[in-house]
């Protein structure tokens, strides 16, 4: 049996997800993480008695990739919510529009209003009949000249007050518009947030199935694995400074100092980070705004090649651009890598490279 099958059969017994089957098949190629399509149906399987245990190894590699996986959903949430931010910003100015208008529209009404009084109480006579008995035939005659202004200032009050209407009408449909796709957004949120949650109750699951034992040699790797690529890094910065702009040498002094620190979902500091919350805070720090997205990081920075990267320089990682760093030279970045991990130093040949910017 494969190692593929092996973790499969293996993993969840009378519950195991067909998504999970897929996850572990994407872990053993090397691909990108599962999409946040790829729901949890629970088919019919063997007993859970038939399935041997777990070995250190297979629980890791499933584990990682579950915890991948609800990363990467992070990351959606984080495009999410920053469309929400700029939404609920542009709704702001729609308002405060639709108000501009409505005084507007009431400011005209008025004066429509006042410029049909002045016209009816100078036409309670036809001009020939005025002309008859007025005396003053020259102040009439002035007094006509009037009454036709008039007439063309109400023609002309008229339509700009139906005009404002119009306007109006347009700038509420349009709020109303957007306040409506915020809900559609927030509801996406929730569910993006259970479909996290998913994958990593999925995670604690195969995790339970080890003994203390086991439990305890899979948190040591861990401990070996960090302590091995911060001390490779160290060993670097020892050999002398790595080339870089000021500005991304700063940046990644920033995120220097929250090694140690937690993951955590949608997390922007000061005491937990997602992969793009410590890029956009790093940068940041140095005065160059960034979206809390890595896939909207991607598209502000200016692109540069791979061979062209310098300290701070931000490496985007799987093709739908789900993960992000900071460049360390030696060929590493440091990153906020996934749910249950740290920030850390990581070689970038470990996830698939899908590009590198350089903001500012």
């Amino acid at each position: 049996m494969n190692f593929t099958a092996r973790v499969t059969s293996r993993a969840f017994g009378v519950s195991r997800a067909t998504s999970i089957v897929r996850s572990v098949r994407i872990a053993a190629l090397g691909l990108a993480s599962v999409a946040l399509s790829a729901l949890f149906v629970f088919p019919a399987s063997l007993p859970a008695a038939a399935d041997p245990p777990l070995t250190v190894g297979e629980a890791r590699e499933l584990i990682k990739q579950l915890e991948t996986d609800a990363a990467a959903i992070d990351q959606q949430y984080a495009g999410v919510k920053e469309q929400i931010k700029k939404g609920r910003a542009q709704l702001k100015l729609k308002q405060a529009d639709v108000q501009a208008q409505t005084e507007r529209v009431g400011r005209l009404k008025l004066q429509v209003g006042q410029v049909a009084l002045a016209q009816f109480q100078n036409r309670s006579l036809d001009t020939a009949a005025q002309l008859f008995v007025t005396p003053d035939t020259e102040r009439f005659l002035s007094q006509v000249s009037t009454v036709q202004k008039v007439s063309e200032n109400q023609n002309s009050a008229l339509q700009d007050y139906q005009q404002a209407q119009a306007n109006l009408a347009a700038l509420e449909h349009s709020a109303e518009t957007d306040l409506a796709a915020l809900g559609e957004k927030e509801k996406q949120l929730r569910s993006l947030t259970a479909a996290s949650d998913k994958k990593l109750d999925q995670a604690k699951r195969v995790l339970a199935k080890l003994t203390g034992d086991q439990r305890r040699q899979l948190a040591d790797a861990e401990k070996r694995r960090t302590a091995r690529a911060n001390a490779a890094a160290s060993r670097d910065a020892a050999r002398g400074p790595i080339s870089g702009s000021g500005k991304g040498a700063k940046a990644l002094a920033y995120a220097k100092a929250q090694l140690g620190e937690p993951y955590v979902r949608n997390g922007a500091g000061p005491s937990g980070w997602d992969c793009s919350g410590l890029t956009m805070k790093a940068w940041g720090s140095v005065g160059v705004s960034l979206p809390h997205s890595s896939g909207q990081q991607y598209n502000r920075v200016r692109h540069i090649a791979k061979s062209d990267l310098q300290l701070g320089d931000l490496v985007f990682f799987y093709n739908d651009i789900h993960h992000v760093g900071l460049y360390a030279g030696n060929g590493r970045v440091l990153h906020a890598p996934r749910p249950g991990q740290s920030v850390e130093y990581i070689k970038m040949s470990y996830m698939p490279y899908r590009g590198a910017g350089r903001p500012g």
